[in-house]
């Protein structure tokens, strides 16, 4: 029998009754749990709880198991607008001798949101966000010249469809955020899935001003909260990369990929017509996928790559919002920050 559990409001996650019980955690349990948390990682445990057919106890559990392995990151990301990036770039590496000191390096390297050592001609890529022209040249060259890098193959976006763990660069750069969105934005970078009391608190505001704000944010595409997996050298959820060339249509080409929901799509320049990220939660249907994708009529060819170890997954982690401060006008419901004690 599928258990049923409602939520006491809206998002909110009723308290778990010390009788709760429900089917074993298997694999196949936690990752359909682990996968609700993708798109939105503040996501109500009871709402997931009641999808399932589990309890809300089960799904605390699990997460806060995922957790405490570092299985599980739930952070925000920033919108590429509010950080000032204008230009994207998806980079494959062919190296000589160690690839350690070279992963190294391109993971402490600001620009690069995405780093991993991948199997064919290639041993490791990168995807690289940088603000306007010569930066994304700049980048490239200061790669190129790292020890023991042999060539650099380059493919620019023109665009990108989908990112599961980002929002989309929109070019909306009247946006613009105060003091206080930024305190949230930093406060839920450290936990995504903070309380509006603390979120408020953080920023002087009140707890429903909070929500506000962060509903505001999120409406527009400013920020995402996520539930990353943590895909380093144990990773559960297997995942490929596809350059795709498109036979006829381009749109018709997208369209294909988007019915096998990839983690990322974007359309490029160069080799590829776009290139995608696909996973699965085994590689049997992982294999599924791939053999889905080339076999649709919109495809002329694909070429492949399995991330083997990926090393950064960040998506404006850590970085500052560089967006101007905006004025609350009159009336403002999400509230300016309360002024501090002490402060002038």
């Amino acid at each position: 029998m599928i258990a049923q559990e409602i939520p006491t409001g809206s998002g909110a996650d009723a308290p778990a009754r010390a009788g709760d019980q429900g089917p074993e955690d298997t694999d196949e349990l936690r990752l359909a749990v682990l996968r609700e948390l993708r798109a939105n990682g503040r996501e109500s445990y009871s709402r997931i709880a009641l999808r399932l057919g589990i309890t809300r106890r089960q799904v605390t559990r699990i997460v806060q198991r995922a957790l405490d392995r570092d299985e599980l990151r739930i952070t925000v990301s920033i919108s590429p607008d509010l950080l000032g990036h204008e230009r994207f770039a998806y980079l494959q590496l062919a190296v000589d001798g160690p690839i350690a000191p070279i992963r190294s390096a391109l993971a402490e390297m600001p620009e690069t949101t995405f780093v991993a050592e991948i199997s064919g001609a290639h041993a490791i890529d990168a995807e690289v966000r940088v603000g306007p022209d010569p930066h994304l040249r700049s980048t490239i060259d200061a790669i190129r010249v790292l020890p023991g890098v042999r060539r650099v193959r380059v493919h620019h976006y023109e665009g990108i469809e989908i990112n599961l763990y980002s929002p989309l660069r929109t070019g909306r750069a009247g946006f613009a955020v105060d003091d206080a969105d930024r305190v949230i934005v930093r406060h839920l970078q450290q936990d995504g899935r903070a309380s509006f009391r603390e979120l408020g608190e953080a920023a002087g505001v009140s707890p429903s001003g909070a929500r506000l704000r962060l509903e505001r944010l999120t409406r527009n595409g400013a920020v995402k909260v996520v539930g990353i997996p943590v895909r380093g050298t144990r990773s559960e959820i297997p995942s490929l990369g596809v350059g795709i060339r498109a036979l006829g249509r381009l749109d018709d080409a997208i369209a294909h990929v988007r019915t096998l929901d990839p983690e990322f799509l974007a359309i490029t320049t160069g080799d590829f017509d776009c290139i995608a990220t696909l996973s699965a939660d085994t590689t049997d249907a992982l294999l599924d996928l791939e053999d889905r994708l080339r076999s649709g009529p919109e495809i002329s060819s694909i070429e492949t790559w399995a991330n083997l170890r990926i090393v950064k997954e960040q998506y404006g982690e850590g970085d500052r919002i560089s967006a101007s401060p905006r004025r609350p006008p009159v009336g403002d419901p999400a509230g300016s920050p309360r002024r501090q004690p002490g402060a002038r």
